[in-house]
């Protein structure tokens, strides 16, 4: 039995207020295209399909980041106990950045809606069972080290089978928590990225920013690696069935 993609459908109603760059609609819509990537997976929808809905990703990532970076950054003076006319300046020069940021946007056209005909969730079952196989034995050597990038690469891909996961029901607290603190781990990399890349960011504060962001990076790798045996379990096994056949 043929679906309508909800990915789709969600982003028509927020259409307007991303193009406007509400923050909100920018962070509900880079949700959406992780969910539409899961969703044509098992769609066959078309290359031209699947390259407008990466189009957006890629066109929302950068605000995303940003509102992540600043959120992150604000609380981290918050927390620091700086007085109140640095966090004004602090709040300005982001609104600053952002707005500048927004103007350099290319916003592509709405990508198109697409079905997801019968047999869909059979090859969703398929599609978790292999990534769960790829992703543990990649996560046995990424967590043996500390590269960044194996570490986001390792994250983006347990992404990909958290949405596909998210199609045919709920999906483990044990995804869901590695994937908190893989989150928290990439917004430390991010947020140190900026402060090296900048040194005048927030000069009278950089080194205790710095600081923390290193410890809170230290954290969520110890969590993620705390979690590892248990989300093993969930990699290793087979799929849900959903009261249904594998081939429905």
């Amino acid at each position: 039995m043929s679906q309508r993609s909800r990915a789709a459908r969600r982003l028509k109603t927020l259409w307007d207020d991303l193009r406007a760059g509400d923050p909100q609609a920018v962070h509900a819509a880079r949700k959406l295209t992780r969910r539409a990537q899961a969703e044509l997976r098992v769609a066959d929808a078309g290359r031209k399909t699947e390259r407008a809905w990466r189009d957006l990703r890629r066109a929302a990532a950068p605000l995303r980041d940003h509102d992540v970076a600043g959120g992150h950054l604000r609380d981290a003076l918050a927390e620091l106990g700086v007085p109140e006319d640095t966090l004004a300046y602090f709040d300005r020069t982001w609104a600053e950045r952002r707005a500048a940021l927004l103007a350099r946007t290319d916003w592509p056209g709405r990508p198109p809606a697409f079905d997801l005909h019968s047999g869909w969730k059979g090859r969703a079952r398929r599609l978790i069972e292999q990534d769960g196989r790829k992703l543990l034995r990649d996560g046995e050597a990424t967590l043996a080290g500390d590269d960044p990038e194996q570490w986001h690469a390792w994250r983006k891909r347990l992404k990909r089978y958290r949405y596909t996961l998210s199609l045919l029901g709920e999906v483990p607290p044990v995804v869901t928590d590695t994937l908190e603190a893989l989150g928290r781990l990439q917004d430390a990399e991010v947020v140190l990225g900026l402060l090296h890349a900048d040194p005048d960011l927030l000069r009278y504060e950089r080194d205790r920013l710095i600081a923390r962001e290193e410890a809170a990076r230290q954290e969520a790798r110890a969590r993620v690696r705390e979690l590892f045996p248990a989300l093993a379990e969930q990699l290793s096994g087979p799929a849900e069935q959903d009261g249904e056949k594998a081939g429905a």
